[in-house]
């Protein structure tokens, strides 16, 4: 059974998701864009999770598999990106959380148990490849100095905290 939940809430932590998922996707801005490439392409900051949590490559392999297995039951798949990329990751939980709200508001027997899905979906994605992964991002962002993507890293890992308590 779906957990009692304020609408508005629910709505407010997928609008925060599809936040993230843009702020740290390629930026269009040309200044953006060269802290971008000087953080994430330059450095050794990677972007993509499965390099933060996988320990060798068939684990890397394992953990790729899983997160486009998630992406491909609810009909998605992944577009000039790795299926690990943050912004990737931060946009299906934001198709997840608008997901279930439309199946819960239809109110009907069928979309609830849809909407049941999609919330299992949340919190085994979340635990298990998004919040492992974008908290060793974040806290690789922010030891790097003051800068929009330090600052946004904060914002993030802030959010997730919050998330991992309302999704446990």
């Amino acid at each position: 059974m779906l957990p009692e939940f304020d609408v508005e809430l629910i709505r407010q932590r997928g609008l925060k998701y599809k936040e993230l998922a843009s702020a740290f996707s390629y930026p269009k801005d040309e200044e953006l864009c060269l802290e971008y490439d000087r953080l994430f392409r330059l450095s050794e900051i990677w972007i993509y999770g499965t390099e933060h949590t996988a320990e060798n490559e068939f684990q890397r392999a394992k953990e790729l598999s899983d997160i486009s297995g998630f992406y491909l039951a609810f009909g998605l798949q992944v577009d000039k990106e790795r299926p690990d990329a943050l912004s990737c990751e931060l946009e299906f939980m934001h198709y997840l959380i608008h997901k279930g709200l439309y199946a819960f508001w239809k109110n009907l027997s069928k979309l609830e148990e849809k909407a049941q899905i999609c919330h299992d979906a949340q919190k085994k994605f979340f635990f298990t490849h998004l919040y492992p992964a974008a908290r060793k991002i974040a806290e690789a962002l922010i030891s790097q100095g003051d800068n929009f993507y330090s600052t946004i890293a904060k914002e993030m890992l802030e959010f997730l905290k919050s998330e991992k308590r309302f999704l446990s």
